[in-house]
């Protein structure tokens, strides 16, 4: 599966660094093979690159190219070289955000699916993510295996469980805070991430986030920044991604 012409040669040109190598030989690059997903995780691609070439610019950072672009297990791997720990946390958000989003339209949807997994809504033969109820915080099953843990691995776990996002009450954004509280609750129990404090949330002009802690090479921020950009583009009430 690969993205629309149109559209892979769009991004192609928006960002020329990040996409370089999209017709270098395969010896050198699977950019080769394109952009190997639907068209609905365009926005999110593009949303993705824009927060990269942002970064690269102000910051002067190694640049970031692209090496692989797929979809996989339902989700979006973006494999890239350069950048920083913002980029990677930029990286690390849309990849994961995108196993809620429909590859085909954009919208809210879950994981579907056994042998081949795929992230669809339910207008693609999938389900829509449940957006009018609160969705479910996802807890730590932490089983003692009776090897020693020591206090520091008790203590990260400890901080994941505490970290919880304020919660947000516009409809097409509950997927978007969703998984950014997943991804940070991931890095403060796996990834030796310092605890993060949420101090408020504003949702008047677009989705803004107050907030504390965190590491301090801005692989939190990177996270934090992604999400409040992606929300700009979805439509308030259902969450697809305005043209």
């Amino acid at each position: 599966m690969k993205m629309d012409p149109d559209l892979d040669q769009l991004l192609c040109s928006r960002y020329p660094t990040i996409f370089r190598d999209r017709h270098a030989p395969a010896s050198r690059t699977a950019m080769c093979w394109g952009l190997c997903c639907d068209n609905g995780w365009y926005a999110l691609i593009d949303t993705l690159c824009c927060e990269i070439q942002r970064r690269v610019d102000m910051t002067g950072v190694k640049p970031v190219v692209a090496l692989q672009v797929k979809e996989k297990f339902g989700g979006l791997r973006f494999y890239a070289s350069g950048g920083d720990e913002y980029t990677a946390g930029v990286i690390w958000l849309a990849d994961h955000l995108s196993t809620m989003v429909c590859e085909e339209c954009g919208a809210p949807g879950v994981q579907t699916g056994r042998g081949w997994i795929k992230t669809r809504c339910a207008a693609h033969e999938g389900e829509d993510l449940p957006l009018d109820r609160t969705v479910p915080h996802v807890e730590d099953d932490f089983v003692d295996d009776l090897r020693p843990v020591s206090p520091e691995r008790l203590r990260a776990w400890e901080l994941a469980r505490e970290f919880r996002l304020p919660l947000v009450r516009t409809r097409g954004w509950r997927h978007i805070a969703h998984a950014l509280e997943a991804v940070i609750r991931n890095d403060i129990r796996h990834n030796n991430l310092p605890g993060v404090v949420m101090h408020a949330l504003d949702e008047s002009e677009g989705l803004r986030f107050h907030w504390l802690g965190g590491d301090d090479r801005g692989r939190v921020a990177g996270m934090f920044r992604l999400a409040e950009a992606y929300a700009s583009r979805c439509d308030r009430r259902t969450g697809k991604p305005r043209s």
